[in-house]
């Protein structure tokens, strides 16, 4: 998760897919760029005071696309919650 641009409050949010690992990733890296951790990840459930490298998340979201130059799934989220 970094700052999108020299935002404050938007950031771009690397997922991986399965759960955490140091050591491997079992698919493809999906990106959710320029949103908001308050409102744009759209929570239900319990919402977390930060998220950060490790959290272990489910995701529904919509694929925006493919960025072929980064390997890349950009997506919209849909809805996001803890597990």
């Amino acid at each position: 998760m970094g700052p999108h641009g020299g935002a404050k409050t938007r950031y771009d949010i690397l997922v991986g897919a399965g759960d955490f690992s140091e050591t491997s990733s079992p698919g493809p890296a999906f990106q959710f760029r320029d949103v908001n951790t308050t409102y744009d990840l759209h929570w239900v459930g319990s919402v977390p005071d930060t998220i950060g490298v490790g959290a272990n998340l489910s995701v529904t979201a919509k694929v925006d696309r493919y960025e072929e130059r980064s390997c890349l799934f950009l997506l919209e989220p849909v809805i996001t919650a803890v597990r």
